[in-house]
């Protein structure tokens, strides 16, 4: 089948020969297709302005997929009573385990990390999720679910909202 001058355009945006949509690209060269593929790296999940001048735009799901870093490249944080251990995904309150999910425990790290600086619900999407995917509800059900966990061991309170402005882990309130 041969469309004609007038082919539609077809922009991949993460792919290439070896990418999830590399079977997708050769059925649609193979029925006469114009595909352009390029690097598409914006987690947010936005399309470059080019995307405009096409007809059809496929996205890679892994351009979108979160790019946390390994446990092993996360450092160790230990603040009062508090020692998150990155390498073994462990935390302590007084030298006793705590449970949480994996989630639970990147978001904890992640303020933990860095005290007394407030996150927008945006921000801590971008950085424990990877991508803006999930709703903001998302950061507020598991800054509930951090603080009920922790509110056995008398933490519950370091995880402090700044109404307005998202979420802090203040220090003070481990020691």
């Amino acid at each position: 089948m041969s469309i004609g001058s007038n082919d539609p355009r077809v922009l991949v945006l993460g792919g290439g020969p070896d990418g999830r949509v590399a079977g997708l690209m050769g059925v649609l060269d193979s029925a006469g297709y114009r595909v352009d593929v390029r690097d598409h790296s914006d987690s947010t999940g936005r399309l470059p302005i080019e995307a405009m001048n096409y007809d059809i735009v496929v996205l890679d799901p892994r351009a979108l997929a979160p790019q946390a870093a390994p446990a092993t490249d996360l450092g160790d944080v230990e603040v009062g009573r508090l020692r998150i251990d990155a390498r073994r995904r462990t935390i302590t309150v007084d030298g006793a385990p705590v449970r949480m999910s994996a989630r639970e425990f990147t978001l904890l790290h992640h303020l933990a990390a860095h005290p007394d600086v407030v996150f927008s619900r945006d921000a801590l999407l971008r950085a424990v999720w990877g991508s803006a995917w999930r709703t903001e509800g998302s950061v507020t059900e598991y800054i509930r679910r951090l603080r009920m966990i922790l509110a056995p061991t008398g933490l519950g309170e370091c995880i402090v909202t700044r109404k307005g402005f998202g979420y802090s882990f203040d220090p003070d309130a481990v020691l």
